[in-house]
């Protein structure tokens, strides 16, 4: 090898330590081609803790198994520019670390746990409010002479109501027959025994409940199945008596279509959260159209118990297949018929 070719070869040769051995692989493993010498380095790193000069070996950093948590720094063995720090970037995620405790059957101090939400209130409050309903004076003449007949009607809804079937119909064979009056007198029997008791205009054929017991109201229940009122703003309190109050004002579209909005089902089933019990007023349901109301009303709004009021001084044959078609209608939830021969 001429001078000009080593000192070529010297020129191009990195600098090692003299203590760096070189080693080459044995010739009889050489290739035919000429053999590359393999050059393992080691470098002399400076130590912190241990003794000075160890030596640290250069051998490259397999792939991790492992999420690496933290930020890469330039004291990192991984370059942060090459191949695998890029793949540790993308893949691996910082991830929370869960607070160390001592042991596994140490308990968690109450502190540590958040404190509990406020539940919703579940209480029902109507936006209006009276001091005491105008009850009708015949409602006050039927307590006073009849009230030990309507008594243990009263009783068997209070015994119904503790079973769970608080949503109750009073509907009437015909017109004239008193099944509103009845159905004030049961609301104010069993409210003076300390329930709480919501009554309901169902009569679309008159909306005169409101009217009856004294009040002008401009929003009822039609609002509510129409979507443009909530409950709460169309019923009426009356701080005396402990009753609520939803009437009905009046309303252009037809009370079937009116009945069948979802809103029927979701009012109704407001009042009997709210309530001790629920009284619909059905009106003369025996005939049309506030039999298909009648109909309506049962279907949508899940009666748990009915009573018929009908005329018992009259015997003819139209009144008995109104008071029947009301039996048909109703079905096992009919508790009885009430006869009023004042009618």
């Amino acid at each position: 090898m001429s001078q000009i070719d080593q000192a070529f070869i010297q020129a191009y040769t990195p600098d090692v330590p003299s203590t760096v051995p070189l080693e080459t692989p044995p010739l009889s493993a050489a290739p035919a081609a000429a053999a590359v010498p393999q050059v393992k380095l080691h470098q002399q790193m400076p130590a912190t803790d241990g003794p000075r000069g160890d030596e640290m070996s250069l051998d490259p950093i397999p792939t991790p198994h492992f999420p690496i948590h933290g930020p890469f720094s330039v004291d990192s063995p991984v370059d942060p520019y090459s191949d695998t720090a890029s793949m540790q970037r993308t893949c691996f995620q910082p991830q929370p670390q869960a607070p160390a405790f001592e042991s596994s059957q140490e308990r968690r101090p109450l502190s540590s746990f958040a404190a509990p939400q406020a539940p919703a209130t579940r209480t029902f409050r109507p936006v209006f409010e009276v001091d005491s309903f105008r009850w009708p004076a015949l409602t006050d003449e039927v307590l006073n002479t009849n009230g030990h007949l309507l008594a243990p009607v009263a009783e068997r809804l209070l015994n119904a109501s503790e079973a769970g079937r608080s949503v109750v119909v009073i509907a009437g064979a015909r017109p004239g027959v008193g099944a509103t009056t009845i159905h004030l007198c049961l609301a104010r029997l069993i409210a003076s025994a300390g329930k709480a008791v919501a009554i309901v205009d169902g009569d679309f054929t008159n909306r005169s409940l409101a009217r009856e017991l004294g009040l002008e109201f401009d929003t009822g229940w039609e609002n509510v199945l129409t979507g443009q009122a909530p409950l709460a703003e169309c019923v009426v309190h009356s701080i005396t008596g402990g009753i609520a109050l939803l009437p009905l004002v009046g309303h252009p579209t037809p009370p079937t279509e009116l009945l069948a909005s979802i809103q029927t089902s979701i009012s109704a089933g407001v009042l009997r959260y709210h309530y001790d019990m629920v009284l619909f007023d059905l009106g003369a349901a025996g005939r049309e159209p506030q039999l298909s109301v009648a109909r309506s009303i049962v279907q949508h709004c899940r009666i748990d118990a009915s009573i018929i009021v009908a005329d018992s001084s009259h015997t003819e044959q139209a009144s008995q297949e109104q008071t029947d078609q009301l039996m048909s209608l109703l079905g096992p939830s009919c508790l009885g018929l009430i006869g009023n021969e004042a009618a």
